[in-house]
């Protein structure tokens, strides 16, 4: 499964797999021709963590370009860590979904 990496602005690194990518797709058809605006969001969008569950965030960022409607790229993603050997935890953060809204 092919994935991409990039680090947000407080150098958390995020993996989209292509697998999650279709579903963002699936669920989200705006998104299709979208997935540059998905990782520009991570890198440099505001964050927001969300109040139920605190290894969920939500990373948004306007963007001039979108169709018709919709002002804002929305990301949501998931702070997690992996266990390697020898007691060793990585972060495993990545993203969930993706989707287009109106805000002012």
């Amino acid at each position: 499964m092919a994935r991409e990496s990039v680090s947000d602005r407080w150098g958390n690194e995020i993996y989209l797999t292509d697998e999650r990518w279709a579903h963002v797709v699936e669920v989200h058809e705006e998104m299709m021709n979208y997935r540059g605006h998905v990782l520009i969001t991570v890198r440099t969008g505001l964050r927001l963590q969300d109040p139920l569950d605190p290894t969920k965030y939500k990373y948004s960022k306007r963007c001039r370009d979108l169709p018709a409607g919709f002002t804002h790229v929305v990301v949501v993603l998931k702070f997690a860590w992996r266990g390697k050997s020898q007691g060793r935890v990585t972060p495993n953060n990545f993203i969930l979904t993706a989707y287009q809204v109106s805000r002012r």
